[in-house]
């Protein structure tokens, strides 16, 4: 029925191909002014799932405390030297400069001259709060009474001023704001300010959160070369298969269609491009272009028996638009399946993928047959051109169908079965580990920059613990405190912790400078009286906000935070496990602990991500399974064309096992993609094989047929989307290498498992199902037979 559709539809097509060609023109300008307004941002709450715990605590410490979008500054005088007038004066000018950005949170911006920052010092009075700079010195001996203060509180050795004075930095937290509305426009901001107090006698580097993201959009900006280049590959790669000039541009013009299509719409509903979803033009590109490359392939061989451009036009339709809608659904609904997940950008990156391939499918059944039959007769040199062999892919193709043999799918099963087992085993080493430092090289500025300030300073990342107690000034109490201590000092012993804060290190500087003669009173003041006393005394002497920042007013929640120098989430993962169990064993009841900050936030979307695409791959794989089924009416049918995606992805976590690739937010969306592109190949396949199977022919003479007509068009396929994402190697990013190398490795498994381990299985166990056209198509001849028998008869009676 659907045969009989596609070819009506066909008709239809070349009688009304000039107002077929209209109505796509005017859809595609109606996008194309759409996709206009798009734009590459990365926006972290699209990235981050907005009920996991860690962003839940994440939005209460922004709240409470302002902690978001953090960006560490280091500064590092010529002179090697810090407590000097000039560069104290010019540390001052930077402070300021850094302020007047946009969104800069006043309270949590630090360094040596904020205003918060304060040294605290015994008197015969009481106790004396003084800033650690009100004003830059004139002279050596005010730098030297800077120098003092600074060193006075441990809480600002490491985070604010190198422990050997040659290098300050300056921390800074920013709200994103009209003015700067992503972290590019952040980064620059806070490059423009730092340019225009740079007076050449110091150095200064940047790192943090914000400018790793930053400088991932940036990268992911780069796209905009990439795509081009991966046009010309695969139409490097489609003139090699077909070698005319009609079938080269054909393909690529519907699937540019498809990208405008698809990209257009994104424009349309002003969703935004980030750096997960902008590679996937390269792959509706490929995908689409795949598509055509087998309609094409099919019209010449239609033309070659018909001799006429209508019919072979129809009859193409007719028999491979079928497969194409079935592969192309597949495709599409395993990518909007993506739906389910709790982070936008990934919801995003499936519908887009999605729209995109049923794009194509539209594109592709309405373009190619209508511009097909607007361009001339094909020639007989091109007919010869496009059916000439290619020696290499005949060889290849003859070695397939020889190890449909007996003694060959044997082979195929044992090589097949180790290959499983070898790779389940590689694939036991792969850890769960996101880091966007990683996605750098080691010599790349970022990664310079960030290197130089973690030598220097406690780290540029952050793991926040959020301590809640049960009511008002319970904070306060002696044995929560000793608890908050003892655990910021065995978490400072893990390696890469540089330095953990709280206001705990604040009363037991209070403590020590009342204390300092009274070797007895220990290191935290003993009664909750004390405690409250020393900040009453301190909100005096000081500013009573100057701890807003770490304590709410109430002293019922407090923040403890970690400066760490990897953004390793695996790591992150480990200092929370440790916190938990020491958490477990030493805090007393009534008070509990949640955990955020930059390393928290990103171990949350990784194992969302990571878990949800394992559960996605499933989900993709049951998609897979059931549409196949049903299009084949077969279950065996269905398994048979899970069975190649299986070995892809068993392939895939293999590979990222013996390389040591982590499991990350990127890599754990490729074996998705591959399960989602893969399964074109073994649908052409099945497809095609069960066609010579109804016209006739004996098994092992359609395997061979099958593989010189549908087997060679899926290479041609797989190698034009492997070569097109490989381009993506040549970024040098990170992300783009591993995205563009496993599926590259990826399409290079799954067609060649359609076209060695299908036929192998097909000859061993010759499934039923292929031979259910043959059968009605036996039953149907023989039932027309025998009507035109009976006809006869009652013809010769009346006679």
């Amino acid at each position: 029925m659907g045969t009989h559709l596609l070819e009506a539809y066909g008709r239809w097509v070349v009688r009304h191909r000039w107002t077929v060609l209209a109505a796509v023109l005017a859809t595609t300008v109606f996008l194309g002014r759409a996709a206009t307004h798009l734009r590459v941002e990365v926006d972290p709450d699209r990235q981050l799932p907005q009920d996991h715990p860690f962003i839940q605590t994440l939005n209460d410490v922004h709240r409470i405390f302002g902690d978001k979008n953090l960006v560490v500054v280091g500064l590092f005088p010529h002179d090697g030297n810090v407590f000097t007038p000039s560069f104290l004066k010019k540390l001052a000018e930077v402070t300021d400069r850094l302020r007047r950005i946009p969104g800069a949170n006043q309270s949590l911006l630090q360094s040596l001259a904020a205003p918060q920052v304060k040294a605290i010092r015994g008197t015969t009075d009481g106790m004396e709060v003084e800033r650690v700079m009100e004003t830059p010195p004139t002279d050596m001996a005010g730098a030297e009474d800077v120098r003092r203060r600074a060193f006075s509180n441990d809480a600002y050795v490491g985070t604010l001023v190198a422990a050997d004075g040659s290098a300050a930095a300056v921390q800074a937290s920013f709200e994103l704001t009209p003015e700067t509305p992503g972290y590019r426009h952040l980064h620059a901001a806070v490059v423009a300010a730092l340019k225009a107090a740079d007076d050449g006698t110091f150095d200064y580097s940047l790192s943090g959160p914000v400018v790793f993201l930053a400088q991932l959009s940036i990268y992911a900006n780069r796209m905009i070369y990439f795509f081009p280049l991966a046009l010309v590959v695969i139409g490097l790669v489609h003139y090699h298969a077909f070698r005319t000039l009609q079938a080269l541009f054909l393909p690529l013009v519907t699937a540019l269609l498809s990208v405008l299509w698809a990209v257009g719409f994104m424009g349309l509903v002003g969703v935004p491009f980030d750096p997960y979803n902008t590679t996937t033009p390269i792959l509706i590109l490929a995908v689409a272009a795949g598509h055509a490359v087998q309609v094409l392939k099919r019209f010449y061989e239609e033309f070659e028996r018909s001799g006429d451009v209508g019919e072979a036009i129809v009859a193409s339709l007719g028999r491979v638009g079928p497969v194409m809608i079935a592969a192309g659904t597949i495709a599409a609904l395993s990518f909007c399946s993506l739906v389910s997940f709790q982070t936008a950008t990934i919801r995003t990156f499936g519908l887009f993928t999605g729209f995109g391939i049923a794009s194509a499918l539209v594109i592709e059944l309405t373009i190619i047959p209508a511009v097909r039959a607007l361009l001339p007769t094909p020639r007989g040199r091109e007919r010869e051109r496009e059916a000439a062999a290619h020696p290499w892919l005949d060889r290849m193709l003859a070695v397939a169908h020889r190890t449909s043999s007996k003694a060959g799918a044997r082979s195929v099963f044992a090589a097949a079965g180790v290959l499983v087992v070898l790779c389940g085993v590689l694939a036991t080493r792969i850890t769960v580990d996101t880091s966007y430092k990683r996605e750098f090289g080691a010599r790349e500025p970022i990664r310079v920059e960030d290197a130089k300030i973690n030598a220097r300073f406690a780290g540029t990342n952050t793991l926040v613990l959020l301590v809640e107690g049960d009511g008002q000034g319970t904070l306060e109490e002696p044995p929560i405190m000793r608890a908050i201590y003892a655990l910021e000092r065995r978490l400072e012993g893990e390696p890469g912790v540089g330095k953990a804060l709280s206001y705990v290190d604040f009363v037991r500087q209070m403590h020590r400078a009342l204390t300092a003669d009274r070797a007895d009173q220990g290191e935290l003041p003993g009664t909750r009286p004390l405690t409250a006393q020393y900040l009453f005394l301190y909100s005096l002497s000081g500013g009573a906000e100057d701890f807003d920042t770490l304590i709410d007013p109430d002293h019922r929640v407090a923040k403890v935070r970690l400066l760490i120098h990897q953004d390793s989430t695996y790591f992150g993962q480990h200092l929370i496990a440790v916190a938990q169990d020491v958490v477990a064993k030493t805090f007393p009841a009534g008070y509990r602990v949640r955990y955020t900050g930059s390393l928290a936030s990103t171990a949350a979307a990784t194992e969302v991500m990571v878990h949800g695409k394992l559960r996605n791959i499933l989900q993709i794989a049951l998609i897979t399974f059931c549409i196949a089924a049903l299009l084949l009416r077969s279950l065996t049918g269905g398994l048979l064309v899970a069975t190649p995606l299986a070995l892809t992805v068993a392939v895939n976590f293999g590979v990222m096992g013996l390389l040591g690739i982590p499991l990350d937010t990127v890599t754990s969306m490729i074996s998705a993609m591959a399960v989602g592109i893969g399964a074109d190949y073994a649908v052409y396949f099945l497809f095609r094989l069960r066609e010579e199977l109804a016209g006739g022919a004996d098994l092992d003479e359609a395997l061979g047929r099958t593989l010189r007509t549908s087997g060679k068009a899926v290479l041609f396929v797989s190698s034009a989307i492997a070569v097109g994402y490989a381009t993506l190697c040549l970024s040098g990013f990170g992300l783009h290498v591993q995205l563009g190398s496993l599926v590259a490795l990826a399409m290079i498994v799954s067609s060649a498992s359609a076209l060695i381990l299908l036929p192998a299985i097909v000859a061993r166990f010759r499934p039923a199902f292929l031979w259910s056209s043959a059968l009605a198509a036996a039953e149907l001849e023989e039932e027309t037979a025998q009507v035109g028998e009976e006809w006869v008869e009652a013809e010769a009676a009346v006679v």
